[in-house]
């Protein structure tokens, strides 16, 4: 080997043994070799190894610079999570849900109410959903106020099936069927719709339109549906248009059975068993169907819903929830 060959390694492992007793002391020329490393390493995108090879360390060095930079305040990190997104609560709230996702909206005290719940956790239910849904998915979507300010924010979304839920049910201008409209206008996708009542009077009415063509296509894809998307209603206390829809006779009959909450006309106790004396008069998907549904995003908000959202699950129904602080807490309170 030259002499030169041996000088430079000579020189190298000096200044590899020097980089040791700096990092140990983290003197000023240890601190700005270390400043210069995570500059490189973490702006600039360089490898421990061409960082290495450049400064004439070895990458040994390089990885416990990079950590003592941390441990010693050389450089910090600012992890800035979109829309006011809380990932400590939504972690603890799929821990407690046994959710596969959860995502938790943190809206401030002073700028509570009930519209503006419902608009932030829509526009965060759009985001989850045009990220969850590809062209190879069916997508099936229920309703609610909340769903209806998640389809105003959808800005897009694969295109794939849309299949409604559940029959007709909401005002004039605001209903389950255009809310089908909607998203399916955003990917172009074809919809399915339900032009018929959500619920009719007799079981036997209920059956004649489910056989009509356009009824049944749509209904023959509830088993085909991967993803859906689907609104909590609140029972007790009352926060559901479902609820709202039924005439005093069918309030009468259902009061004093324990209903919490509900999905799809799908009606919940607390401890997750259903009530179901609306199925046979309902045009709308089984909860049998709901729970084989791949990916199944609840959407709901406020503390007021909190009993419904545990019901839900306890039914085995959602792997997502999106909502906000007020209704994580007062779950979480309840667990």
């Amino acid at each position: 080997m030259s002499e030169n060959a041996l000088r430079y390694r000579r020189n190298r492992a000096q200044r590899q043994e020097g980089v040791g007793s700096m990092a140990t002391r983290m003197g000023p020329g240890a601190m700005m070799l270390a400043a210069t490393i995570c500059r490189r390493y973490y702006i600039d995108g360089d490898s421990k190894i061409r960082i290495a090879e450049d400064l004439g360390i070895s990458r040994f060095q390089v990885a416990r610079l990079l950590d003592l930079a941390v441990e010693r305040g050389i450089i910090t990190f600012h992890i800035e999570t979109p829309g006011s997104f809380d990932p400590e609560l939504s972690e603890e709230l799929r821990k407690g849900l046994g959710l596969r996702r959860a995502v938790v909206i943190d809206i401030p005290d002073a700028e509570l109410s009930a519209q503006t719940i419902r608009d932030r956790v829509g526009r965060a239910a759009g985001a989850v959903l045009a990220e969850t849904v590809t062209e190879n998915d069916v997508l099936g979507i229920g309703w609610g106020r909340t769903l209806s300010s998640m389809a105003g924010s959808l800005e897009t979304l694969a295109r794939c099936p849309v299949v409604q839920m559940v029959g007709m049910v909401g005002s004039v201008h605001d209903n389950s069927l255009e809310l089908v409209r909607q998203v399916s206008a955003v990917g172009h996708g074809r919809p399915y719709p339900l032009y018929v009542p959500l619920l009719l009077d007799t079981p036997r009415q209920a059956q004649e339109l489910r056989r009509q063509s356009d009824v049944a296509a749509a209904m023959k894809l509830f088993e085909s549906i991967t993803v859906g998307a689907v609104a909590v209603g609140a029972w007790d206390p009352p926060d559901s248009q479902v609820m709202e829809g039924l005439s005093a006779g069918d309030r009468t009959m259902l009061s004093g059975r324990g209903i919490v909450g509900e999905i799809c006309s799908c009606l919940l106790r607390d401890d997750g068993s259903t009530v179901t004396d609306l199925e046979e008069r309902a045009v709308a998907i089984r909860i049998d169907q709901l729970r084989s549904i791949e990916e199944l995003i609840l959407v709901a908000g406020g503390a007021n819903k909190a009993r419904a959202v545990r019901a839900a699950t306890r039914a085995g129904l959602g792997t997502t929830l999106v909502t906000d602080r007020s209704l994580a807490r007062a779950v979480l309170d309840a667990l």
